[in-house]
C-alpha cells in the first residue's frame, strides 16, 4: 500500500511580494498611534476613510489632528484641508513623518497657498504640544 504525498506548493522563486504603498502607510499610522498612546493620548484612527485626518489624538486640554506621511510632504489641498479643519475646532494640526529610524512630528503653522514654497511648519515634540494647545 502506498501513501500519497501532498504536492509541494508552487513557488516562483521571486520571494515575498513587495508591500503596497497602502500597507506601508497603514503601518506608519499604527506606529504613530502606538507612540501617541504610550504618551497618554486616546487615539482614534480614521482607517480607509480618505479623510483630512488619519488620527485624532486626545489628551486633557489637547486635540491633535494627525496626518501621517512617509515622505513628510502634503500637497497644498490636503495641507490646507487639515489646517482649516484644525482651526475650525481648535485642534493642533500635526504632520507625522516617517524617518529611517523613528519619526518626526511637525506642527503646521499656516496654510500652504504657494506650491513650491517652504512648508509652513515647525518640528515639535509631544511634550511641547501641551504648551501649544493651551
Amino acid at each position: 500500500m502506498t501513501t500519497t504525498q501532498p504536492a509541494p506548493a508552487a513557488t516562483t522563486g521571486a520571494g515575498p511580494r513587495p508591500r503596497s504603498n497602502y500597507a506601508r502607510g497603514r503601518d506608519l499610522e499604527h506606529r504613530v498611534r502606538t507612540h501617541l498612546r504610550e504618551e497618554g493620548y486616546e487615539v482614534l484612527r480614521t482607517a480607509g476613510s480618505k479623510s483630512k485626518v488619519d488620527l485624532v489624538a486626545i489628551k486633557t486640554g489637547q486635540i491633535l489632528f494627525v496626518q501621517c506621511k512617509r515622505s513628510g510632504a502634503l500637497p497644498p489641498a490636503e495641507w490646507n484641508a487639515l489646517w482649516d479643519l484644525a482651526q475650525m475646532v481648535g485642534a493642533v494640526p500635526v504632520l507625522a513623518e516617517q524617518l529611517t529610524r523613528g519619526r518626526k512630528y511637525w506642527r503646521l503653522t499656516g496654510r500652504k497657498d504657494q506650491p513650491g514654497k517652504r512648508q509652513p511648519y515647525v518640528e515639535i515634540f509631544l511634550d511641547e504640544l501641551a504648551e501649544v494647545a493651551s
